[in-house]
């Protein structure tokens, strides 16, 4: 059989415009296993959002888009064409919402005469709204005479977890504290599948590396009014700064490349709290991106897979 790897990672808009920033986030909400409600509530309400928020999606876009490409887009392709050269196997990047889509990567694939197709989605820990969507949308796409292996997590991963900690280590010396900011889910949907006992894995392999130096859990980017995994990024690193810490390190073990939710709601909203109030050193960890112990790591894992 030919083997292809395909490198799954969210997506984002076509371009930093209002109008491809709505197209994009109506599909994204669209997705009933990221608004899990009836579809006679989800597809109206995912209107009704993508509409509302795409102006301010879109600038944020542009804010960390200075070349013109989202780095989340930039650094997955970066990423496909490293692990091909090291690997030798035909590798397509592949985004669940957007352009260049798991079903165009596939449609490729096959036409280079691939028949043995392997998935590695870029999200560690297994959530309903990352993994196993992109599962369901990877596994519409095989023919019955085709393989189909995919990977569900790395959360505990060895190369993954040293990655982390050597590209957090000059920062947590530097500070003492620090915290692991996962993205949060609601708990409705945390109830259905591995993902918060996973990151807490992850962080209990990452404070056995970290020795004296305090990691803190907390989760961020939670959308509406709903009940989410808590405690919250922002009232954490609050409660550290008015305890009188006065350097503070953050680090984002669920996401493989820098993004809005990195790179402004911790890069520079949550910088802004902390030395608000009161904290004088705040240092971001950045993902590890396209660097290439990351496209080391996720040759070892598309090997894996048997």
């Amino acid at each position: 059989m030919s083997k292809a790897y395909i490198l799954i990672n969210l997506g984002a808009p076509k371009e930093a415009s209002a109008a491809q920033a709505r197209v994009f986030l109506r599909e994204f909400l669209s997705d009933r296993h990221v608004l899990n409600i009836s579809a006679a509530l989800r597809m109206p309400l995912a209107m009704f959002i993508s509409r509302r928020r795409a102006a301010a999606y879109a600038k944020n876009i542009a804010k960390i888009s200075p070349g013109g490409e989202h780095p989340l887009i930039k650094y997955t392709k970066s990423l496909a064409r490293k692990i091909s050269a090291m690997s030798g196997v035909p590798t397509y990047p592949a985004f669940r919402y957007g352009e260049q889509s798991i079903k165009e990567a596939v449609s490729t694939a096959r036409l280079c005469g691939a028949d043995e197709f392997r998935f590695v989605p870029m999200y560690p820990q297994c959530a309903l709204s990352t993994t196993i969507s992109a599962k369901r949308e990877a596994s519409k796409t095989l023919r019955p005479s085709e393989k189909f292996l995919f990977l569900h997590s790395y959360h505990d991963n060895p190369d993954y977890i040293s990655a982390l900690f050597d590209s957090a280590k000059p920062a947590l010396e530097n500070c003492g504290c620090a915290i692991a900011s996962f993205h949060s889910i609601p708990l409705k949907d945390a109830a259905q599948t591995a993902y918060e006992s996973q990151c807490l894995t992850t962080l209990s392999l990452l404070r056995k590396l970290a020795g004296e130096t305090k990691l803190h859990l907390a989760w961020q980017s939670k959308m509406g009014r709903g009940k989410w995994l808590e405690p919250s990024v922002v009232d954490t690193a609050r409660n550290l700064a008015r305890n009188s810490r006065k350097k503070l390190a953050v680090l984002c073990p669920g996401f493989s490349c820098d993004c809005t939710e990195t790179i402004l709601e911790i890069g520079e909203d949550l910088r802004r709290i902390f030395l608000d109030e009161g904290g004088e050193i705040f240092q971001t960890v950045p993902c590890l991106n396209d660097s290439d112990i990351h496209a080391a790591m996720f040759c070892k894992l598309f090997e894996s897979l048997k």
